[in-house]
């Protein structure tokens, strides 16, 4: 086993240090990503430490990351970087040569159901698919090529303000 260098998070709720004591990091994160069902397992996020950080005493959050949502069979990935300035921006990982006109078509739901989002056909990848990106971007803290990156509109729309 390696000292751990990555935090993953289950749900947006489960945090703690990925490890390699049971398989090689590129198997665990595809044991993890296979297991997503949508249900009690519906999203999976992946993020570099702060260096030194000692995760046996805290898991701690951080400002940029991966991201997915959906089920082994169909999900969408998300990454978020930070300018120099602190500025964030959050991307839609899509495979190159994707008709990105018209509206997207792909709904990906999870939470059972709860929630979904709209994604267009190149932005829907399976676990094995995710699992690539995913230890690139453990590797590297990079969407490597020949993925694209969609920004999306974080922006709170004027409706849900209050």
């Amino acid at each position: 086993m390696t000292k751990p260098t990555h935090i993953d998070q289950i749900n947006g709720f489960t945090r703690g240090a990925l490890l390699d004591d049971l398989r090689p990091y590129p198997e665990e994160i595809r044991f993890a990503l296979n297991r997503m069902n949508g249900s009690s397992f519906w999203a999976w996020s992946l993020w570099r430490a702060p260096e030194g950080a000692d995760l046996l005493e805290s898991i701690p959050f951080s400002d940029e990351y991966m991201q997915c949502a959906g089920t082994a069979e169909a999900l969408t990935i998300e990454v978020r970087y930070l300018d120099p300035d602190g500025t964030p921006h959050q991307y839609t990982i899509g495979r190159p040569d994707g008709d990105l006109s018209g509206e997207p078509t792909e709904v990906i739901h999870w939470d059972d159901g709860r929630y979904s989002t709209t994604v267009y056909p190149n932005e829907v990848f399976t676990a094995d698919e995710a699992a690539v990106i995913f230890y690139t971007y453990f590797l590297t803290d990079k969407v490597a090529q020949p993925y694209t990156l969609r920004e999306i509109d974080m922006s709170v729309p004027e409706s849900e303000e209050r």
